[in-house]
């Protein structure tokens, strides 16, 4: 796997900590919104293209996307 995949799925998996397995964000983590986990993202990751992958899991994530 490159390092670029290995990336972007760790900035994902940071995204998808933060949703219970009905796609709500989960109280237990601590955040409340979308905003919140960007947040963090960017505290993790940096601003820039993580946000953009975080931001674009958020939408797959909130509109149902994954759950398919």
């Amino acid at each position: 796997m490159s390092r670029m995949n290995s990336y972007m799925m760790e900035v994902q998996q940071c995204v998808l900590d933060c949703y219970d397995r009905s796609g709500n964000i989960d109280p237990k983590t601590g955040y409340k919104t979308t905003s919140d986990i960007l947040a963090k993202v960017r505290d993790e990751f940096g601003q820039g293209m993580a946000v953009e992958i975080a931001s674009q899991e958020i939408d797959e994530i909130e509109g149902g996307l994954w759950l398919c």
